[in-house]
């Protein structure tokens, strides 16, 4: 059985549209699920030759059903965005649901998991009554206090998120700040609001880095990295000076220099940025240690916060906020990552 990091550079090599030899694709395909990159990897090798036949059965299969759950979805999300525009609030559409819109209906590459829209906090009473008009009921919430409310359907394939600011990366990042770098989008009958290819790359990376921690814990979100590189490949590309002015602060310039060193080394996407640092090639170095040697991560986790502290670990105030901060990065697991 081979290591993660053996699994990872096979997948990531049919990612890229290349079969390598002596594969094992019984663990690649267990990678791929496990990341829920099995829709891409299915359209990276749709026309290969090399991949067996039962194999590309599965693949046809599992693209099939992806088409089937992101019509359904796809119409979800028109009709909560027309509920929205009927009380004055064009969303802005956030990760998956602006791949969705920007690839149609049809897409097949893509797996959502739900859809994450944000509007301005002012208008969130609004957004909400709008949204539980048509059936939608708030549940236990992942946001914490101002940042937005999770809402679901029983009939839907997935939830809605509603976002009023991004998570653990400061309350200027809302919708205001965001809505600078989009431009008016139409899916439908309903109106939108969609970012730009560099805002929409910013967003993949700051919820992974920054507000999931990734940067400190080490870990990739492997679905998102193939979010990157196709929206790299898009026509328009990703600018890079763009990318970076919308990390301000020193560390998040860092996370996004390890994130980009990330995709290129795996996927072979190259976007100009500043790699420079002993902290970024540090966390370059220690992505692929941990990823040899999984033991590490809480070693390598420590070490991280003392060389680059979290944003958020030593700023809250009381024992109490700083130990759920300590243990959300010490022991949340989250199975798609690697």
């Amino acid at each position: 059985m081979p290591s993660v990091a053996g699994a990872l550079s096979d997948l990531c090599q049919c990612l890229k549209g290349h079969v390598p030899p002596a594969i094992d694709w019984e663990a690649v395909l267990g990678l791929a699920n496990r990341t829920l990159v099995t829709p891409a990897l299915a359209a990276a090798l749709a026309s290969d030759a090399d991949v067996p036949a039962e194999v590309a059965s599965l693949l046809a299969v599992i693209a099939e059903r992806t088409v089937t759950r992101n019509r359904l979805m796809h119409v979800q999300l028109i009709e909560a965005l027309v509920a929205c525009n009927a009380a004055g609030i064009e969303p802005i559409l956030l990760k998956g649901a602006a791949l969705l819109a920007r690839r149609g209906r049809d897409c097949a590459d893509r797996l959502l998991t739900d859809l994450d829209l944000m509007v301005r906090e002012e208008e969130g009473a609004q957004a909400i009554a709008a949204l539980e008009s048509i059936g939608y009921r708030r549940f236990s919430s992942t946001h914490e206090d101002g940042q937005g409310v999770n809402l679901g359907r029983e009939r839907d394939a997935g939830g809605l998120d509603l976002h009023y600011r991004l998570k653990r990366v400061g309350r200027e990042r809302d919708a205001a700040w965001l809505a600078a770098f989009c431009r008016p989008f139409a899916i439908g009958v309903a109106r939108a609001a969609i970012p730009s290819p560099a805002a929409l790359a910013a967003l993949f990376v700051l919820h992974d880095q920054l507000q999931e921690g990734d940067y400190w814990r080490g870990r990739i979100d492997l679905r998102h990295l193939v979010d990157l590189a196709a929206i790299a490949r898009d026509e328009a590309g990703i600018d890079g000076a763009e990318l970076a002015a919308l990390f301000p602060a020193a560390r998040a310039r860092r996370a996004l220099a390890v994130q980009l060193d990330t995709l290129a080394e795996w996927l072979g996407v190259g976007i100009a940025g500043d790699r420079r640092g002993w902290r970024v090639s540090f966390q370059d170095w220690r992505r692929r240690e941990q990823l040899r040697r999984p033991g590490t991560e809480t070693a390598f986790t420590l070490a991280s916060w003392l060389i680059d502290p979290p944003f958020g670990l030593f700023e809250h105030s009381g024992a109490a906020a700083r130990g759920r901060e300590v243990r959300r990065m010490l022991l949340e697991k989250k199975a798609t990552k690697v």
